[in-house]
């Protein structure tokens, strides 16, 4: 069931809360082939999920006699008829009543359409700028409306399949890095968003995979259809669970710029029919990128190179079409991305590696970038080696919750090159000191001696373990090189912001990571000042070369 797609009509239920409906009411809808409880419905039924099965929409009649009994029954059983997909009719009669409703509506977040403008923009601060929220959400009308026209409302907006409640969900315990195992419990709305999505299957496995910046669960999802033409075990699925708003945000990345712009073999397609929203999470369904690794796997092996050609050349190439030249510069474009604190341990470890800058005179430095034009296009936004899966040759970008319009291309090439930096090393020795650690940094020098696309692209020892990692950043590198203008540097400042913020984040991790994490630190601030120092004094600061 999509999410703003025309729905398949199998629920033809329509019913009147503690009180009979009109009988101008109950023609119209039966004129239009849905069933109307002549009685009306009880609280007790609205919690009844065979009830909620059948139903397609509730009708709260706000009266002026007991104006406030409609928030009561809003707060009882606002959500829930949302999670089951059923519509909600706000008929008000009082002449303050859109004010009252709007204050319980703001208070529950429940999504809504129809109310006055004044009262409307109290709910758009949350739910979306501008127009109706996405399916479902409760519907005001005022008592001035014909019942005909609430009727048109359903009937144009049919609820999709209820839940099946007897879909068995299986889900595996995720497994951290270091092997620690960690149970998954699914909140109640979750579990009926499952259920909706997956309505025609039996059963459901999940493995859990990481999430990215957007903060929601991820799973590898394995289906069996009840009834499937040519079997039941269909292909295997990616789901999202999280937050409505944030799941509708990513949803319609994937409907406007990654299903037109981003080759069909080369990025996970929604499953329409299977996304959809509740009152307050959602859940969308895509294809799975079966039998690939991550670009870490593939990078640390020696095997990038045609997967880094590969996603620059075609699997980006649709939104870099577009590009302009804009006259925001580097430092001015992204100031407001700029790290504003650091964790005391974290910077003090990269001091002990050989940092002497604090955060704010790092950003001193970073805004010295002045140089426009800028090339600025549509990018991926957190193009992390994690989101990016290499099948053979080809380079798969998955999770575009973070895409931006109108921003930098270095920055994609940036946070690809400082996340296989900070995670591409896992395999350092957890016992490492910190004069090993120095020597690793040194194996790295050639490419933070200086300002990187002045740097030659010259190879490394093969013995060093630092590689593979040379020879991704000369791949990355090349990219970068055509997407910087006018010799000023752009791609330093982008780089050094993308480390900063590597280094920044995540303040107790364990180490090696926290080692790599302030090595990004130190990093940063070689580039920096390399490309905007002004003194010769501070160039001293320089790591040597290799």
């Amino acid at each position: 069931m999509a999410i703003e797609l025309v729905r398949v009509r199998d629920r033809k239920q329509v019913a009147w809360l503690r009180e009979p409906p009109p009988a101008e009411a109950k023609q119209v809808f039966e004129e239009r082939d849905y069933y109307v409880e002549s009685a009306g419905c009880t609280d007790e039924q609205l919690q009844d999920d065979a009830f909620l099965s059948g139903l397609s929409a509730v009708i709260f009649t706000q009266s002026a006699a007991k104006p406030l009994q409609i928030t009561k029954d809003l707060e009882i059983h606002g959500r829930r008829l949302l999670d089951f997909d059923c519509r909600i009719v706000l008929y008000s009669m009082p002449v303050n009543g859109a004010s009252i409703l709007a204050n319980k509506l703001n208070e529950l977040r429940i999504p809504t359409a129809g109310l006055p403008t004044q009262e409307a923009a109290t709910l758009n601060k949350w739910q979306r700028p501008t127009g109706d929220p996405p399916l479902p959400y409760a519907r005001y009308f005022d008592s001035s409306v014909p019942w005909y026209r609430i009727a048109n409302f359903l009937s144009d907006n049919p609820s999709g399949p209820a839940p099946h409640s007897a879909l068995n969900v299986t889900i595996d315990p995720h497994v951290d890095r270091d092997g620690k195992q960690a149970k998954i419990v699914l909140t109640e709305p979750a579990k009926l968003l499952l259920q909706r999505a997956f309505a025609d299957c039996s059963d459901l496995h999940l493995t859990p995979l990481d999430g990215g910046r957007s903060k929601v669960c991820v799973f590898k999802a394995c289906a069996e259809l009840k009834g499937g033409i040519h079997g039941q075990w269909p292909q295997p699925h990616f789901v999202k669970i999280g937050s409505r708003e944030k799941v509708f945000a990513e949803y319609e990345v994937y409907e406007a710029h990654v299903d037109p712009y981003v080759p069909f073999h080369l990025g996970p397609h929604l499953v329409s029919e299977r996304c959809c929203l509740g009152a307050t999470e959602g859940i969308i369904v895509g294809d799975y990128v079966e039998e690939s690794e991550s670009l870490y796997s593939c990078a640390s092996d020696g095997r990038s190179a045609s997967a880094i050609a590969c996603l620059f050349d075609r699997t980006l190439l649709g939104w870099h079409r577009r590009a302009s030249k804009v006259d925001i510069s580097i430092s001015e474009g992204l100031l407001k991305e700029f790290p504003r604190k650091i964790d005391s341990e974290r910077l003090k470890c990269a001091q002990q590696l050989g940092a002497e800058k604090t955060l704010a005179e790092l950003r001193e430095l970073f805004l010295r970038c002045k140089a426009i034009p800028v090339l600025a296009g549509p990018i991926h936004g957190d193009l992390h080696a994690a989101n990016v899966r290499v099948r053979a040759n080809d380079a798969i970008v998955i999770d575009f919750f973070a895409h931006k319009q109108d921003y930098p291309l270095l920055c994609d090439a940036a946070a690809l090159e400082a996340s296989l930096l900070v995670d591409g090393f896992g395999d350092l020795d957890q016992n490492w000191s910190i004069e090993d650690i120095k020597k690793w940094i040194e194996s790295l020098s050639p490419l933070y001696n200086g300002s990187p696309l002045e740097l030659g692209l010259g190879h490394a020892n093969p013995k060093s373990k630092s590689f593979w990692f040379h020879a991704c950043v000369r791949q990355i590198r090349r990219y970068a090189r055509q997407w910087e203008y006018g010799g000023g540097k752009q791609y330093a400042a982008a780089l050094a912001l993308a480390l900063l913020r590597k280094a920044t984040k995540d303040a107790h991790v364990p180490e090696p990571q926290a080692s790599r994490r302030a090595t990004a630190y130190l990093l940063a601030e070689r580039l920096l000042v390399a490309s905007f120092a002004a003194t010769n004094d501070q160039q001293k600061t320089l790591l040597p070369s290799a």
